[in-house]
């Protein structure tokens, strides 16, 4: 099944119920879909074989996604970095040599 940006599609839920939602984005060949569920309001990631049928092609092709997620500032970054030891671009913030405690003096 073929699906494209803005169609309305019927997704099968754990629940064995369906509920319905407009394709944002397409990744991996299709395999995922990235969709807004019109029931609950939610964003959401489904999987391809999740989908039942198509209900309408390019029901809204220019549907915006508005969400406070990618409104992220540079102290998201700096907490992830403060909160892994390892970072590809820094290198590791200690010595992993180095076995004794801060404590122990």
């Amino acid at each position: 099944m073929k699906l494209n940006k803005g169609d309305l599609i019927a997704i099968k839920t754990l629940e064995d119920q369906s509920v319905s939602a407009i394709v944002l984005s397409l990744f991996n060949k299709g395999q995922f879909i990235y969709c807004y569920v019109l029931e609950t309001g939610i964003y959401r990631l489904a999987y391809q074989r999740e989908v039942d049928f198509v209900i309408t092609k390019e029901f809204d092709p220019k549907f915006i996604i508005n969400h406070d997620i990618f409104d992220l500032d540079y102290s998201f970054y700096e907490a992830c970095s403060d909160m892994y030891a390892y970072s590809p671009f820094f290198g590791y913030p200690f010595d992993p040599d180095d076995d004794s405690d801060e404590d122990d003096e």
